[in-house]
């Protein structure tokens, strides 16, 4: 005589596989190796074939799944004779794993949250365009990108007696050749002698003895340029509107401040 199974036991099987696979799924498992995994913990050690039987996914989709659950460890293999059968690791394992994927996971969202300062720029578009130079060569390059950009003012500050020692007179010469093509007007903070002025820029001299540093500040429209005289010449131009803004703050409370020192103008 033939016992058929009674269908409210066969619905509450069912409705609790459904639920543990929901489960499974939540803590990484795709729905194969959710189903995969909970029919070999219910069957029992099983060969792969065994498995595509029983999960009801197609045969590749079981082995794909089978290959997952080994890696992850929730499946191993034993011999029986020459086959290979397939064990579900204790329920135990499933849940180290789900807190490994979550620890893994609050890894992931602690580098997000550093990286939010650097996406909000990318956001924006705002991210600083960062140019290096060096030599020569490169404050050349720095000069001719200003006049390039045909800024409506620059604004400078600057030792002039480090300029003096690293350019030699023609190369002084040929800086001032470039700068002279442009038609921009300026202000300059110039420490040290000032031998003479460009048409249009507005020169305070300050005194080496209280302002002693080596090196050029140049703020031009969205950039600002700053070249190192100390042991080679080094610069950089950073294009961003809201660092030269920055910039632009310091140095207009830097001019205002030094009012009580000469005016030069041409």
């Amino acid at each position: 005589m033939v016992i058929l199974p009674d269908d409210g036991a066969s619905c509450y099987h069912v409705g609790h596989m459904a639920n543990y696979i929901a489960l499974l799924k939540a803590i990484g498992l795709n729905e194969s190796e959710a189903e995969v995994y909970l029919t070999a913990l219910e069957f029992g050690p099983a060969p792969a074939q065994a498995l595509v039987k029983r999960s009801g996914f197609s045969r590749p989709a079981t082995y794909l799944a089978i290959d997952l659950l080994v890696k992850k460890g929730l499946l191993s293999t034993t011999l029986k004779g020459k086959r290979h059968q397939y064990v579900a690791e204790p329920p135990e394992r499933v849940l180290h794993f789900g807190e490994t994927q979550v620890n893994r996971l609050q890894t992931k969202v602690q580098d997000v949250a550093r990286a939010l300062p650097d996406l909000a720029l990318l956001q924006h578009g705002d991210r600083p365009n960062v140019r290096l130079f060096d030599g020569v060569d490169g404050l050349r390059a720095i000069l001719q990108d200003l006049v390039a950009s045909k800024p409506a003012e620059i604004l400078e500050l600057a030792d002039m007696a480090s300029v003096r020692t690293f350019l030699s007179p023609e190369e002084l010469e040929e800086a001032q050749s470039i700068l002279s093509k442009s038609k921009a007007k300026g202000r300059a903070l110039l420490v040290g002698e000032v031998r003479k002025t460009r048409a249009g820029i507005e020169v305070r001299v300050l005194p080496k003895a209280t302002y002693d540093f080596n090196g050029d500040l140049i703020i031009y429209g969205d950039k600002v340029a700053m070249v190192a005289y100390k042991g080679k010449i080094m610069g950089v131009v950073i294009e961003s509107p809201v660092l030269v803004e920055m910039y632009r703050s310091f140095f207009e409370l830097a001019w205002k401040g030094a009012k009580e020192y000469p005016l030069l103008t041409s």
